[in-house]
């Protein structure tokens, strides 16, 4: 996310998922209409049913006849994988009552940035700028994924943000300031401060100015937590990413004799 709005920034947990919060519907679904697709669950999921109780529905959000987000956590205390229990053969019977409509398991997290990333279907976390005092969520993504997360008409956006209850908006991350001072340092050859967010397959993955890059060709091992300036070494503003280097580039200057 931008650096200037790192201070308004907060991990929220959603007050309207808690476990005390008065519920409009059962299973909080967001409409009369996603009860249905609860109960079906609830029968299909031994995870689900009353007699294991390993599982529980925290948020349904439904468009009929083309998609249901289904949020679900452990029960309190139950020592179960998200993944306990919910099965493809489940979830097929499930789809086959409701004329094939697409089911989709979302992993409810007190995290609401992770929430949202996961409820809009998306393989890794993106800057995402939240405004708790108008629910609203600004999720940074490349050109191509504004287009393709959104989903026909918008509905994946829609049913995210009626699961999640953060008003989700969609916008490209290469306008943001963050975006062109990076872009800038890489023109430049200037490095960059960056810290240590985490590990990946591609390597790990760095915040820098607010928003997020992979270390390729990392020339000695790192945690999550190192401080190390790079350089910038490629961005692309279709797809969001952006790569850098802990190879700084050389001065230029001849050495003092």
């Amino acid at each position: 996310m931008p650096a200037e709005y790192s201070q308004n920034i907060q991990t929220q947990a959603l007050p309207s998922f808690d476990a005390a919060a008065p519920e409009r519907y059962p299973y909080g679904a967001r409409s009369e209409s996603a009860i249905f697709v609860g109960d079906l669950l609830c029968e299909e999921l031994p995870a689900l049913s009353r007699e294991e109780a390993k599982l529980e529905i925290v948020a349904i959000a439904r468009r009929p006849g083309v998609l249901s987000k289904i949020a679900i956590r452990p029960r309190p205390g139950a020592l179960a994988p998200l993944t306990g229990g919910i099965g493809a053969d489940h979830l097929a019977r499930v789809s086959a009552q409701l004329d094939g409509e697409r089911i989709q398991i979302v992993r409810w997290q007190r995290s609401a940035e992770n929430y949202i990333a996961d409820a809009l279907g998306l393989g890794d976390i993106p800057p995402v700028l939240l405004l708790p005092s108008i629910a609203h969520a600004r999720v940074l993504l490349g050109e191509i994924d504004v287009r393709g997360i959104a989903g026909w008409r918008g509905l994946n956006t829609v049913l995210a943000s009626a699961l999640t209850g953060w008003r989700i908006r969609l916008e490209p991350v290469a306008p943001t300031s963050a975006w062109q001072r990076l872009r800038a340092a890489m023109f430049a050859r200037r490095p960059v401060s960056s810290v240590i967010t985490g590990l990946t397959e591609r390597g790990p993955r760095l915040n820098v100015a607010g928003l997020y890059a992979v270390l390729s060709g990392a020339r000695r091992s790192y945690t999550i937590g190192d401080e190390l300036e790079v350089r910038i070494t490629r961005m692309d503003p279709d797809e969001g990413r952006i790569f850098a280097s802990d190879r700084l580039v050389a001065t230029g200057q001849l050495p003092l004799i």
